[in-house]
């Protein structure tokens, strides 16, 4: 009998280990590992899971500020490990590494210093290689997601060396599609890939290599048994849980000994990742690729997801909660906030979500997210144009995002979002309309400045004629931290095109320096410890005192009395001309319109065709 076909005996189980390298955020667990361990050690008694997450052990060594600066730039944390792998690119990686961190302008460059952190980051693989116990583990899988690349690319190949009978499995986001056989193409020391959900097939994989089965799923990919399969962008086939119920708890036990161990005398209290759903319920936006290892969308249950974050607060001592939703569910997530809002805890909570449309209460669905403990969100803004976020397909309009940033500011709810620039096959009218519409959004907190980039397997991707895209290319900085013959095996997540790319840098520099400008207006008064908002009003009863602050510093204040603070109070939601002469028929509509249009001109009210919406917030201040 083959002795990988012998099964291992119940006594002795199999002990595998789950590691996740830098560079996630230092202050959270990865969820990926909880999840798995939660899952595989309450399905198979004979397993036994360990999970490591080593960018503790770099956090620590770094410092917490070096490290979070390095895990929010990805070309910096993929070029530190990128030379423990290719050598030879080590002079181009330093340069790509340094000109980033030379580009911030901020206190970072007297931190960063390419040589020692990549000495650093190497001494500790190595002694982490050569301390641990790998006679007692058969598996060492690793967790690819963002900015893991090539740090899990090191670790695997030293694993390797010195211990050739560990089997390296890779899984994660960044192993979705095609990208993840791309990866046995090009490195032997990688065993398998798992393409997809990881809880259902990390399971099989561990009962094939131990010989409990005798056939791997199909999106399982192995280079020595030449697995494969010709349906890779399908996820779904014998991979996914067909729903989230049966997931466990996350077990995060192994990340808090690992806290302890490296941040003894400065302890830190975590954000706990949590997970309401997978997929994306929308799904259609064109630049996209962040959905490509789901198939389908699914959610939990709000009594689920209570008992879940409960549980954990219990057992861990925290009330700081993420989740890791590209999109939390829009019903469900109402009933979970309902009832956090009625258990008196100080939870918070970090949450992605989608601009809400007109035909729904946006200030109360904020008002309830607030109570139940939403505190920060992040919106897929994307764009101030309406053909343009036509054209990525984000089923929202210009009048609706700025709805959103309105109502996110009313109800004290941190925003965070991204204005995409630089889409291939933007037009100047395009970039003339965003310059215009940014005036009306200035009181709101600034936007983030996402230049395009192409993902790979998204819908550009896959279409590029369709904007204008003549050829996809390598990314210019994967060149530098790739040799030449490696990148035309591998399939990145990060590509780039050959196309509009120098037209649409030129019209967008305005934007850049607008948005710029906006940010460093903001946070120019959040040093000089101002809060109230840009614009808002304070209501009397039957008149309106509105201050409106000015990008010069220059303070306005207006007062509305009457009818007209009725019209602007009515209008704190998206409103329609014929809503209007419905609301107020007493009242000609080319009156309520010279009125609106007038309070457009000074930037208290943002109209779209036939749609106006009121821009001031309510303060007591």
């Amino acid at each position: 009998m083959d002795s990988k076909k012998t099964p291992t005996p119940k006594h002795s189980p199999t002990r595998i280990n789950l590691i996740s390298m830098p560079w996630p955020l230092f202050n959270r667990p990865s969820i990926q590992l909880g999840t798995l361990k939660a899952y595989l050690e309450t399905r198979a008694d004979w397993l036994a899971v360990d999970t490591e997450h080593l960018y503790l052990e770099v956090a620590s060594t770094l410092g917490t500020k070096l490290y979070h600066w390095i895990s929010r730039n990805a070309w910096v944390s993929e070029s530190l490990y990128g030379p423990l792998v290719f050598p030879e690119q080590r002079n181009s990686s330093e340069i790509l590494a340094t000109n980033y961190a030379h580009k911030t302008g901020s206190p970072i460059n007297t931190l960063f210093n390419f040589n020692q952190i990549h000495e650093t980051v190497e001494s500790q693989l190595e002694n982490w290689v050569s301390d641990c116990d790998w006679s007692q583990y058969t598996i060492a899988g690793f967790s690819v997601c963002f900015n893991q690349l090539l740090a899990s690319l090191a670790a695997a190949s030293s694993i390797k060396k010195k211990f050739p009978h560990i089997t390296v499995v890779f899984g994660g986001s960044s192993c979705a599609a095609t990208a993840g056989k791309s990866i046995l193409d090009a490195f032997d020391f990688v065993d398998f890939v798992i393409q997809g959900e990881g809880e259902k097939s990390l399971l099989e994989l561990c009962g094939y290599i131990t010989g409990r089965s005798d056939r791997l799923p199909q999106n399982i990919f192995s280079a020595k048994s030449s697995l494969h399969h010709s349906n890779l962008n399908d996820p779904a086939v014998g991979s996914q849980l067909p729903s989230l119920e049966p997931l466990p708890v996350p077990d995060y036990d192994d990340y808090f000994s690992d806290q302890k161990k490296w941040f003894p005398d400065k302890p830190f209290i975590p954000v706990l990742p949590v997970e309401f759903s997978r997929g994306c319920w929308w799904n259609k936006c064109t630049f996209c690729n962040l959905n490509l290892q789901w198939c389908g969308y699914r959610y939990k249950k709000a009594s689920q997801m209570i008992d879940e974050v409960t549980a954990l607060s219990a057992r861990y001592g925290c009330l700081d909660f993420t989740f890791t939703d590209n999109m939390i569910p829009p019903q469900e997530s109402l009933h979970f906030f309902t009832q956090t809002s009625e258990l008196h805890t100080d939870f918070s909570f970090f949450a992605e979500i989608r601009s809400i449309g007109e035909k729904k209460s946006i200030d109360d669905i904020f008002s309830l997210y607030r109570r139940g403990g939403l505190s920060t969100i992040q919106v897929g803004i994307e764009s101030l144009s309406n053909s343009l976020l036509r054209r990525m397909q984000k089923g929202v309009s210009v009048i609706e995002n700025i709805a959103t940033m309105r109502a996110a500011q009313e109800h004290s709810l941190a925003l965070e979002g991204n204005l995409i620039i630089q889409f291939p096959g933007s037009t100047q009218s395009e970039v003339d309309e965003t310059l215009e519409n940014l005036d009306y959004i200035f009181s709101f907190s600034p936007l983030s400045i996402a230049a395009f980039f192409l993902g790979h397997d998204s819908p550009v991707c896959i279409s590029p004629k369709k904007y204008g895209i003549k050829a996809i290319i390598n990314h210019a900085n994967n060149t530098k931290i790739f040799p030449r013959e490696t990148l035309q095996k591998l399939k990145l997540i990060v590509q780039d095109y050959r196309g509009d790319r120098t037209y649409q840098k030129k019209i967008w520099k305005p934007v850049f320096s607008k948005i710029k400008r906006w940010q460093k207006y903001h946070e120019k008064r959040k040093i000089g410890g101002l809060h109230k908002p840009l614009l808002y009003y304070r209501d009397g009863t039957d008149f309106l005192l509105m201050r409106q602050e000015l990008i010069d510093g220059t303070v306005l204040n207006h007062r509305l009395r009457g009818t007209s603070r009725q019209i602007y109070l009515f209008c704190t939601q998206i409103r329609t001309e014929k809503e209007l002469s419905e609301k107020f028929p007493a009242i000609s509509q080319q009156k309520i319109l010279t009125f609106l249009a007038d309070l457009k001109k000074k930037r208290l009210v943002f109209s779209d065709k036939n749609r106006h919406l009121s821009l001031a917030v309510h303060s007591t201040l």
